[in-house]
């Protein structure tokens, strides 16, 4: 029984392993200097692969010089044409990308992504950088899946802010663009709900807009609690990540990074929308 056990577990793996193949032809590359595998399918233009590696690469160098912790890997990238990052997405409902522990996607088929590369190469660029913080947070813990998801709007919000970070210390953007794309992205549309309400549910570009200014502003309240560095505030993220990973409690987690309770920074938040 046992044998049969285990050559059972044995096909199964490779028949997953041939399914996902089979699912998204592609050929592999490196990504020098991170753990990272591209796999590139046919139909991807070499702006769009460029646009891909600066966004991985400029984040994976940030996230090891500045927060001193970068993605382990091995982590794949697949950078899709004919195939969606999710095969139950087609047309102009599919998700631009994905991430999740070791795998991150973007498809450059999504309208939305075609019209970021032409018309805001930054935005583009962010896409897949904000997916490798993903990949970041699945190894240090905090990238709850499913029901266990309890603070959507810190991953969502840390990911995005983490990102056009990235951007802006490598000099591809100025803080000035980044407070106009909050701005234009929705952060202040009327329509968005109090934060506290996106501790479990999804949103669009002006939620995501609005969790993005959420981080920032916990990140001003961790600097004036002496919780967090000044010069270099996003080191409170890595902290919380790694106590809510290591099994504490997120909003106790939530108070020993930032100095203050999730429901003290929901008001003071409010309070400054």
């Amino acid at each position: 029984m046992l044998v049969i056990a285990v050559v059972a577990a044995v096909v199964a793996g490779s028949a997953f392993a041939y399914w996902s193949d089979d699912r998204f032809p592609a050929r592999s590359a490196p990504l020098a200097g991170t753990p990272v595998e591209l796999r590139i399918q046919d139909g991807v233009t070499a702006r769009e692969l460029r646009t891909v590696r600066v966004g991985i690469r400029l984040t994976d160098r940030y996230l090891r010089r500045s927060l001193h912790r970068g993605v382990r890997g091995p982590a794949q990238a697949r950078i899709a044409r004919r195939d969606r990052c999710g095969h139950s997405q087609s047309g102009e409902r599919a998700v631009i990308g994905t991430g999740n522990p070791g795998f991150l996607c973007v498809d450059t088929s999504n309208v939305e992504w075609k019209a970021m590369l032409n018309e805001d190469r930054p935005a583009a660029t962010a896409v897949s950088a904000h997916e490798y913080v993903h990949v970041w947070q699945a190894e240090l813990g905090c990238l709850p899946q499913g029901d266990k998801r309890e603070y959507r709007w810190m991953v969502e919000g840390m990911a995005t802010h983490l990102a056009w970070e990235a951007l802006r210390r490598a000099g591809l953007v100025s803080e000035r663009r980044v407070l106009m794309t909050i701005r234009r992205e929705g952060a202040f549309d009327p329509s968005n709900h109090a934060l506290r309400t996106y501790e479990r549910r999804g949103g669009r570009p002006p939620q995501y807009a609005l969790w993005h200014r959420a981080i920032r502003a916990l990140l001003r309240e961790a600097v004036a609690r002496a919780a967090a560095p000044r010069g270099r505030p996003e080191m409170s993220l890595r902290r919380f990540c790694e106590r809510a990973g290591g099994g504490i409690a997120w909003r106790e987690a939530f108070t020993r990074t930032f100095g203050l309770s999730p429901a003290e920074f929901y008001a003071r938040f409010g309070a400054g929308r």
